[in-house]
């Protein structure tokens, strides 16, 4: 009895979890106005980038990832990642040759507020199709890249 009891409590507990989520808060909404009418391409590398993170705010991924999805330079994903680094959109802490990108958590989080104390670098890792020409999930993504592309999917 007490066994079927606590079952049911964790699988309560689990279907309350909303894993697939990004909530903002309304204290920075003016800020990200600010950020989406005056920087639209810095927006939506931020955006790439919530769209991307873990649930502690975290992307790793080099600059090719950016140029690889964007069809951007170097120089303009570099303008833009400062730009929403010095405006305290992110952080960003350095990985070998790639990088870490943390979303400062008051402006965006993907889980329960008692763990924002833990909003430290547990990232997702992406990689470039560029960076990794051998691997094997080459034609998959140049099967997915077909499809945004023919669906003006970005």
């Amino acid at each position: 009895m007490q066994g079927e009891k606590q079952e049911e409590e964790k699988k309560r507990a689990e279907e309350d979890k909303n894993a697939n989520f990004v909530q903002l808060y309304r204290e920075h909404m003016p800020e990200m106005r600010w950020l989406m009418t005056n920087h639209p391409f810095p927006s939506s590398l931020l955006f790439f980038i919530l769209e991307h993170m873990d649930n502690r705010n975290a992307l790793a991924c080099s600059y090719s990832v950016f140029e690889d999805y964007f069809e951007k330079s170097r120089m303009t994903i570099y303008r833009a990642i400062k730009l929403l680094q010095e405006n305290g959109f992110l952080d960003v802490l350095k990985m070998g040759t790639s990088n870490v990108y943390i979303v400062n958590e008051d402006l965006a989080w993907t889980d329960y507020n008692s763990n924002k104390k833990f909003a430290k670098y547990d990232g997702q890792v992406l990689v470039s199709k560029k960076e990794n020409k051998d691997y094997e999930y080459r034609s998959r993504f140049d099967r997915f890249k077909a499809l945004r592309e023919r669906e003006g999917l970005k």
